[in-house]
Order: structure tokens, then sequence, then C-alpha cells
């Protein structure tokens, strides 16, 4: 009997459901200063094509994205070629400002690693917006 993968994504990285969907592993690259890390919630959305997947990335347990963070997480589809992604900060949380330089998504099986450049600030309190679409910058293939 094969469960439904939970849209819930832990950043500890605690996978109980099996899938037919696929294993990635997402860095988040935050800006060098504590303060610009991140202390609430936030979505990550994959895209490939007209195809999409959101998971909810809820660090409530971790206390907050760091300089580099990196979680695993698991689809309910394969993405074969990921073209972009849309991160999302929640509206709940501690430090809603947050700099990200980048995503970087590695998908093992497939032997490919995709890289969504941002450099940009994401922050409602200074007036930026809370969420970015991110075209993919990088596509290496190991």
């Amino acid at each position: 009997m094969k469960l439904v993968s939970p849209t819930l994504v832990s950043v500890v990285c605690c996978f109980l459901s099996i899938c037919d969907g696929k294993d990635y592993k997402v860095t988040f690259v935050s800006g060098v200063r504590f303060t610009q890390g991140l202390l609430a919630n936030c979505s990550l959305t994959i895209r490939q094509g007209l195809r999409s997947e959101t998971l909810l990335v809820d660090n409530d347990r971790f206390n907050g994205f760091r300089k580099l963070t990196t979680l695993k997480i698991k689809t309910k589809q394969d993405f074969n070629d990921i073209t972009g992604i849309r991160i999302e900060l929640s509206e709940l949380g501690d430090n809603m400002g947050w700099f990200l330089n980048k995503v970087v998504i590695s998908d093992k099986a497939a032997m490919k690693v995709y890289v969504f450049d941002c450099y940009e600030f994401l922050d409602r309190i200074l007036g930026d917006p809370i969420a970015k679409e991110l075209p993919r910058t990088k596509l290496i293939k190991l």
C-alpha cells in the first residue's frame, strides 16, 4: 500500500511516507549576516513547463534559515527538467526579512543540479515582495 506524500515538509528532513514522486535536495543560500536569515515559514513551488507542485517548508522546529540551509524534499511528481521555482514567505513568523542569494536543487538520480539566482530581499516590512518567481539560471549535469 502506498501512502500519499504530505505537502507539509519538515526542515528536519523526517519523511515517513512513500510515493511515486522523486527525492530532491534543496539548498537555500542566504545573506552572510545572521539577521539576513529567515525565521518564518515559506513555500517552494517547483515548475516544469505547465506542471508544478507547491511544498510548505515549515521551520518552526528548525529555528530558521541560516547562510546555508539544506533539506530533503519528496515531490508527488517526477520533474525531469525543472525550469523555474517560486519562493513565497508566509505571513507568519518572527523575522520576515530574508536576503536570498540563490536556491540550488540537486537531483541525484538524474545527476543534475539546478541553480536559481535571486540576490534580493524578500521582506514585506521593507516593501519588498514576499514572493519571487525564479527562472533557472544554470543547469549542471554531473
